[in-house]
């Protein structure tokens, strides 16, 4: 009976038939990058760029997107002419429950599900005023200008507007990842020498245990949250945010945001995977680079802002991406929504996940989130053998054929599809994954189901996160197309050559303005990855297919970076 119904609607999906036009329009682009330069020596590639950049057109952004209106200054002018619109949107927890759920294979499993209050709502002149006022209170507690200011912390509006803060008064940020192991942070913290560190109070303790085991004690500990019941802080000072807040609105002293684009912004450490994370030092210049080049690309993938834009912010604001990506919704003036991996969805969150609730035109992701998408739709699936089960592999393969073919089905989109696409919201334009490679049968089930332009990217710490991504509209992964103001060659290794066939390999180096400039106090290691002619080495092994796109195949090292990135 489903076969035979499954044949009668396929039929029907094959008169309704249309072309589909992101994936036409990719197979129009032709080839991605073009060789503007000659080898630089026998032992690498020729130099590539983004097709249709120009010599005088990448001379020009790397002079602009560096040296012009840094994204701080960018991001004042943003706050000050949209004063009353709508900046951040964030909900908090006001209870977790176990709930079992039933899949249906019949599997049993809890969830935890969280449920949420109201959204509240900031606008941009809330937003600045915030920021100035927190940077400012760290002033009257007794923080200079140039001092390192640490934000351990999970993704939340307080984190931004305490970067900021930092960086109001002249200081500089130091980021560690919130699930950073104890010598992970001890490393950073002992390198960095901070003079405050932002947190949240259910890590004061391990805190105080740190900073007094390598010296640190005088170090100001601004709390987010409620401080543990029993807690001997000894000499430590603790703050809340709350008050530092307080104390910076009362305040006379002056914002100061640093002019020269050479100066340092901040240190972001890396997550430390196989060794001591590194502190990567960015400038403001780096940043603004850095934060053009993604712009750019972005606005080319979803179009220029729309009315009532939003965007969920979810990973951590520690990693290049998100920090990135949120950089550059507020440029555009978007409205900027904090949620987090646990209340992403409909299934761990109540009465809706951040998705439906905030309805997001963007999001980016890691393979894991992606991952746990489809595995949620799946377990949701009909068992094998049944009608609806028939019916949906029907679909599936049907819709596969005709992307491949550029083609869409009108037809199989709303009778079969149409309930897994709601749990984006309905206005998602566009996704970028980052971090790790993508499983090719995560990124067709995402394309086929739910019909998303899902792009995978490549970057690094170190790189801002520029280097390369996937034009909308490929159905299998591959980091696609340079962004513009990146210039890419391949260096030989002993496995790979770019002399290889039928296409190069090699250690992928990059080279543009948005390059980091060194590991903070790693004066070996920072040569060993910039070369004196200003490229970086990334350990990556990259080959450059028949279209001159990239595609992630190994690591020097064979570091191997789970779904996390």
């Amino acid at each position: 009976m489903g076969s035979c119904v499954a044949t009668a609607m396929t039929a029907l999906s094959h008169r309704g038939e249309v072309e589909h036009k992101l994936i036409m329009e990719r197979r129009k682009l032709g080839p991605l990058c073009y060789v503007s330069g000659p080898p630089e020596d026998e032992n690498s590639s020729p130099i590539y760029r983004s097709v249709g950049v120009t010599d005088e057109e990448h001379a020009r952004i790397t002079e602009e997107w560096y040296h012009g209106e840094h994204f701080l200054q960018c991001l004042e002018r943003t706050c000050l002419s949209r004063r009353g619109a709508k900046a951040v949107a964030y909900r908090t927890v006001k209870k977790v429950e176990t709930v079992l759920q039933v899949e249906s294979n019949g599997r049993r499993r809890e969830l935890q599900v969280s449920h949420m209050s109201n959204p509240v709502y900031m606008t941009y002149g809330e937003l600045w005023d915030t920021c100035v006022s927190f940077g400012k209170g760290l002033r009257e507690f007794g923080i200079a200008e140039g001092s390192h200011v640490a934000i351990y912390e999970e993704t939340r509006w307080e984190w931004l507007a305490s970067a900021v803060g930092i960086w109001t008064q002249s200081m500089i940020t130091v980021t560690a990842y919130s699930n950073l192991c104890r010598e992970g942070l001890l490393h950073a913290l002992k390198e960095t020498e901070c003079s405050a560190i932002v947190c949240n109070g259910r890590n004061i303790k391990d805190l105080i245990a740190i900073l007094n085991e390598i010296g640190l004690s005088n170090t100001k500990l601004v709390f987010l949250g409620t401080l543990p019941t029993e807690l001997d802080a000894g000499s430590m000072t603790l703050l809340r945010w709350e008050d530092v807040l307080a104390e910076g609105k009362k305040s006379s002293v002056a914002h100061s945001i640093p002019g020269n684009c050479d100066t340092t912004a901040l240190i972001m450490y890396t997550s430390g995977t196989v060794s001591s994370p590194k502190g990567v030092m960015h400038t403001y210049g780096s940043l603004t680079a850095g934060k053009a080049a993604l712009e750019d690309r972005l606005l080319e993938c979803i179009g220029p802002k729309q009315e009532d834009e939003t965007y969920v912010a979810y990973l951590p604001l520690a990693h290049i991406l998100e920090f990135i990506s949120e950089v550059v919704m507020f440029s555009r003036g978007t409205l900027v929504c904090f949620g987090s991996p646990r209340t992403l969805m409909d299934t761990t969150a109540r009465p809706r996940g951040d998705l439906t609730e905030f309805r997001p035109a963007f999001i980016v992701g890691v393979p894991r989130i992606f991952e746990t998408m489809r595995k949620t739709v799946e377990s949701q699936l009909p068992l094998k053998g049944t009608f609806k089960r028939t019916l949906f592999d029907a679909a599936y393969a049907d819709r596969l054929r005709a992307l491949k073919e550029g083609k869409d089905t009108p037809f199989w989109n709303e009778k079969v599809f149409s309930k897994p696409r709601s749990m984006f919201g309905g206005k998602l334009r566009g996704l970028v994954s980052g971090g790790a490679p993508l499983a090719d049968k995560t990124q067709e089930f995402m394309t086929v189901v739910f019909d998303l332009p899902l792009g995978q990217g490549y970057g690094l710490t170190e790189t801002c996160c520029n280097g390369s991504i996937q034009r909308l509209g490929e159905l299998y992964p591959s980091v696609g197309q340079l962004l513009k103001g990146v210039e890419a060659k391949l260096l030989d290794t002993e496995d790979y050559k770019h002399t290889d066939k039928p296409f190069p390999r090699g250690e992928l180096c990059l080279r543009g303005s948005f390059l980091f400039k060194g590991y903070y106090k790693q004066k070996e290691m920072t040569e060993q990855a910039l070369t004196p002619d200003g490229w970086f080495r990334t350990g990556d092994i990259l080959e450059i297919s028949e279209e001159n796109g990239l595609k992630v195949i190994g690591r020097v090292k064979a570091l191997v970076k789970n779904l996390l990135g």
